[in-house]
């Protein structure tokens, strides 16, 4: 993938459905059915696994940046994670950018949750899930629950969590011969598309994890 990826010229919908292939390299999870749902006006994805419990739920956030993938990108890790949880995962399709900046992607996963609680979930039976920016937003909507003072969900499980946007870290350029996915660029492209011309800046505690309290 890195390699197709590596043609500088490419448009973002060529690069979205490259990307969209990975998820064929990842091991079919076996005994987990799917099911398409309108959770609250946001595209969402049941991952169900058999003898699953009916009543809690994982709400997962996929990665791609704010940029790319998808519910269907994410499915089988999500259903993997599930599997192992013993629950159903409800996977969201948020709003991407550039066509859609920040907040729309965190203002989809709170719809989501809330679609949640109006189908009978209670608030300490739903787990807030995501990796990269997926897991940016899984603690971003417990914070936000937070900060209205709304009831907040039971577990939070973040991954690889993109924390940072500053990209102050070192270790992007260090890594940089190893990391077959990720490169400073790349990363800002995605902060570029999620953030430019929206007033946020890059340490704003919105979107930088490390300047929550």
């Amino acid at each position: 993938m890195r390699d197709r990826l590596s043609d500088p010229h490419l448009d973002l919908a060529t690069i979205r459905d490259i990307v969209e292939t990975a998820h064929i390299a990842a091991k079919e999870p076996e005994g987990v059915t799917y099911a398409e749902v309108d959770a609250g006006g946001v595209e969402a994805l049941w991952c169900i696994p058999t003898d699953s419990e009916a009543r809690t739920v994982l709400l997962h956030n996929h990665m791609g940046g704010s940029v790319l993938t998808s519910m269907h990108c994410d499915r089988k890790p999500a259903a993997h994670i599930a599997k192992a949880a013993g629950m159903r995962s409800l996977v969201i399709n948020y709003r991407r950018s550039p066509e859609h900046k920040f907040p729309a992607q965190i203002e989809d996963v709170e719809k989501a949750y809330d679609w949640l609680l109006g189908q009978g979930y209670r608030p300490e039976n739903i787990a807030s899930v995501g990796h990269s920016i997926g897991g940016n937003l899984a603690i971003g909507l417990a914070i936000r629950l937070r900060d209205r003072g709304a009831a907040l969900p039971g577990a939070v499980l973040s991954i690889s969590t993109w924390c940072d946007l500053t990209l102050s870290s070192g270790s992007i350029d260090t890594n940089a011969s190893v990391d077959m996915v990720l490169t400073r660029g790349l990363l800002e492209f995605f902060r570029s598309c999620w953030l430019d011309g929206t007033g946020v800046q890059w340490t704003d505690p919105r979107v930088n994890l490390l300047k929550r309290t």
